[in-house]
């Protein structure tokens, strides 16, 4: 009866936040509707998949675009245009931006304060719907250049850059979306042109570059001057075509530049096919739109537990295939796209922790799908895997899905195992903290009807349950007296085990690669406090299930500690405080 209620409550819970969840915001970045068409009628799907080399990277246009733009209006859509659109917009029709809001502002308390310095200053009287654009700039974060140049908004920015730990980097953000809108820094930032003879480590040229070089070198051969001169012939009639808005004559131009760039340096210029699945991964949004189908997954699943459902569990089961199919197909794509394992920023090693669990979940199913363990460990590898792309979503420009080199410090044997192990343990952490979840709603369901649940736990341990027989002959588990309480708690034991084991290879390993690349095994550094902290409160709940009596219950609070402990790890250590893991 309670995992009925439970089940109706979490999906009634699901299904309002999916519906209520935001798409990507595209929004109007001017007082006025914007009525060009031009946008619409741009081809820029080849253009996109040429290649931009940027901060010691090759990628694609799209993928470039996609980075440079959130910095200036974070993940909001101008009028609904794609950042490649945009990027170019910005830096061939300035003028077209001038009054336009297309600065973001992430924190509401400077949008609040901004608003009130303008007001003050009396720009309502020179600012036509200023109240309501006003409105629109506290809701989506976006306002002009023109409106920050104003003196009142300076001296409040100039303030608050004083506020060293509040907001000093907030204004330092602000100063760096003006800079970046800037034309002549798009100009130079957008390096496509090879190095005719150089190799990797040589610098791009950016058009304009190649433009001026053209008219004063005559001592190439025939050959690279004419490609040369075919290149600059091009890139004149793109511009010229995207200043006048001619839309026809920007898709040929850009067409044209597409095909001639490769032939620059063709040994050196990246293959169009990884091009090509870059920007087009960049274009689904990395795909983390896949959380919608674990959700989905999660709902028969549950429902497959609380009803005893063979369809609904067949369902779910079918649903979370396909969801990890696709989450499987995004991690390899990643990995081909960046040329090395994702695993070297917050994005990739949340999505790939994610998709560690993925694996280890259905393996797991297919060793206890005659067990009442079945779908268990599938649910919680769901509600993970949700969990992280959700998260990727909904805080974006934290997490951010930028592809950029590996640190040349971490291009170490030893710590490709350790990062690994390590986000693998934690999110076997996360599955256990769902499984020590609804033990613990069990539990409190039983105290509110009078009942004594302490003897609901299993007594042989967590993988034990797996393989112990009774007297019988007949496995733990599978016996018909043991009840769901004691397959939550042997599921609970078991993802403690595996991830008490791993995190400490983790450790040892982390320690190993300290001690050749910092010169010492350990050093105190915040991350690493944390992880030995997770990794003592599991040795902890070990030590007590021996020695209490409710082992059950203390196994699951336990459980949700640790998973605690691990998230702290992971988002405040991160993002709040420095040390020697930051770039983790």
């Amino acid at each position: 009866m309670i995992f009925r209620r439970l089940s109706r409550l979490i999906i009634s819970f699901m299904m309002s936040a999916m519906l209520a969840h935001p798409a990507t915001a595209q929004v109007d970045g001017s007082s006025t509707p914007n009525t060009d068409t031009f946008a619409d009628q741009v081809d820029l799907s080849a253009f996109g998949t040429i290649a931009v080399h940027s901060r010691g990277r090759v990628k694609s246009f799209d993928s470039f675009t996609s980075e440079m733009m959130q910095f200036v209006c974070g993940t909001r859509r101008i009028d609904g245009q794609s950042p490649s659109f945009t990027y170019l917009d910005l830096m061939l029709r300035p003028e077209r931006y001038i009054d336009r809001d297309v600065i973001f502002i992430r924190m509401k308390m400077i949008r609040t304060q901004i608003a009130l310095a303008l007001r003050t200053a009396g720009a309502a009287q020179d600012i036509p719907d200023f109240e309501d654009r006003m409105e629109r700039f506290l809701k989506s974060g976006l306002i002009s250049e023109s409106l920050l140049r104003r003196d009142s908004v300076q001296m409040l920015l100039n303030r608050l850059r004083a506020d060293i730990i509040r907001t000093s980097s907030k204004v330092e953000a602000i100063e760096s979306a003006i800079n970046v809108k800037n034309p002549e820094f798009l100009r130079g930032s957008l390096a496509v042109v090879p190095a005719s003879a150089g190799g990797t480590e040589d610098a791009w040229l950016t058009l304009d570059a190649l433009s001026g070089s053209v008219s004063h070198n005559h001592d190439e051969n025939q050959q690279d001057q004419s490609l040369e001169e075919q290149l600059v012939h091009q890139w004149l009639a793109f511009v010229s075509s995207w200043q006048q808005g001619d839309a026809p004559g920007v898709n040929a131009a850009g067409a044209q530049l597409a095909s001639l760039l490769p032939l620059v340096n063709p040994d050196l210029y990246p293959a169009q096919s990884r091009l090509s699945w870059e920007s087009w991964y960049f274009r689904v949004k990395n795909m983390t739109w896949v959380w919608i189908i674990y959700l989905f997954s999660i709902i028969p699943l549950l429902a497959s537990m609380a009803y005893r459902w063979p369809a609904a569990r067949w369902i779910g089961m079918g649903l979370f295939v396909i969801a990890f199919g696709l989450h499987t197909f995004a991690v390899m794509l990643r990995w081909y796209v960046a040329e090395r394992w994702p695993n070297s920023n917050m994005f990739e090693a949340i999505t790939t922790a994610a998709w560690f669990g993925g694996c280890f979940a259905v393996i797991i199913e297919l060793l206890v799908r005659h067990t009442p363990m079945r779908s268990l460990f599938a649910l919680g590898s769901a509600v993970a895997s949700m969990v992280a792309l959700m998260a990727t979503r909904l805080w974006p420009l934290d997490l951010r899905a930028d592809i950029s080199n590996m640190m040349p410090v971490l291009h170490d044997l030893w710590l490709y195992i350790h990062t690994n192990v390590i986000i693998f343990s934690y999110c076997l952490i996360f599955l256990a903290s769902v499984t020590s979840g609804l033990y613990l709603v069990r539990r409190i369901w039983f105290a509110l009807r009078g009942q004594n649940g302490s003897s609901d736990f299993v007594s042989v341990g967590g993988a034990g349950s797996l393989i112990a027989t009774r007297s019988d002959g007949t496995n733990y588990l599978a016996n018909t007296k043991t009840t769901f309480g004691q397959v939550l708690d042997g599921s609970t034991m078991i993802l403690m085990e595996l991830s008490f084991i791993l995190l400490w290879t983790g450790l040892v390993m982390g320690a190993i690669w300290a001690d050749h690349s910092w010169g010492r095994p350990w050093g105190w550094d915040p991350k690493e406090v944390f992880a030995l902290n997770t990794f003592i409160i599991f040795a902890l709940l070990i030590h007590v299930r021996i020695k209490v009596k409710d082992k059950g219950l203390w196994t699951a609070l336990l459980a949700i500690v640790g998973c605690g402990v691990m998230l702290f790890n992971w988002i405040i250590i991160n993002f709040a405080i420095s040390g020697l893991h930051s770039y983790a």
